[in-house]
């Protein structure tokens, strides 16, 4: 039964939009369409990147020494072996040493990173710095990474905060928790171009720099009755996006008897 009782309350700046939906869905009525407001944060992230060069003959034939031969031969040795100068060898060694592909150490000894670059048939070039910004969003549960920062929305002390009717948790792990191999798989699956391991191409290293910011976001929270269903349905939404995750922790809410229609129909 449509709750008559309850006064619409439409958001100006919400207006078409609850328009559009009604229209499109004649059995759909927008009882509360209110923007709201929550805080994300963001820090700014510095990444080192490697990516592949061909390696030349000599260096192919010194990072298979450190991996075939047993023990792995010295430079002398191996300069020895090839019937070259030491000198030669060792100069090489230094260089691909001072890319990370080798060790220190007096044996030759390929590096993890090395042994994946030989697969590639390829050493790094000289590694390059990027800077990015990673967003923490609890309310979505999401860490994302980006190239831009974000635009913090200029907002006064009499404006409503969604933070304060949904219990926002700690449901990311925190930034200073993550690992190369973290941020490696988070930045990889957003598409920024910056880890593409089949294309030989790693974040190597990764260093957090400045201070963490505080950025405001708008939400919209829109109550809707279904007259087909007879049911409500409350949904937090970006624009047109209906936020899974947001709108799941509101229904929980709701469904517990935490938050009445009432006391969101009475935000305003």
């Amino acid at each position: 039964m449509f709750p008559v009782s309850v006064v619409k309350i439409i958001d100006d700046n919400l207006k078409y939009l609850v328009d559009k939906l009604e229209a499109e869905n004649p059995d759909l009525s927008v009882l509360l369409a209110r923007q709201f407001y929550y805080y994300v944060t963001q820090n700014f992230l510095e990444l080192t990147i490697k990516e592949p060069r061909k390696f030349n003959v000599l260096e192919e034939f010194i990072i298979r020494a450190g991996m075939e031969f047993n023990p792995t031969p010295t430079a002398n040795e191996l300069a020895s072996i090839l019937g070259l100068d030491s000198v030669f060898i060792k100069t090489t060694i230094a260089n691909l040493q001072s890319l990370q592909t080798l060790a220190n150490t007096p044996q030759i000894t390929v590096t993890p990173e090395g042994s994946l670059f030989y697969k590639q048939g390829s050493v790094p070039k000289p590694p390059y710095s990027v800077q990015i910004y990673a967003i923490t969003d609890n309310l979505i549960g999401t860490i994302t990474f980006q190239y831009e920062p974000l635009d913090n929305i200029i907002i006064n002390q009499n404006q409503l905060y969604l933070i304060k009717f949904i219990n926002i948790q700690q449901d990311t792990p925190a930034l200073s928790s993550l690992q190369l191999a973290d941020i490696q798989e988070i930045i990889q699956s957003s598409n920024l171009g910056l880890h593409i391991p089949t294309e030989g191409k790693f974040i190597t290293d990764f260093k957090w720099r400045g201070s963490k910011q505080t950025i405001a976001r708008n939400i919209s929270l829109f109550v809707i009755f279904n007259q087909n269903q007879n049911k409500l349905d409350i949904q937090i939404r970006r624009g047109k996006e209906i936020l899974a995750p947001a709108t799941k922790k509101i229904q929980e809410l709701y469904n517990q008897d935490k938050i009445s229609l009432e006391e969101l129909s009475r935000l305003a």
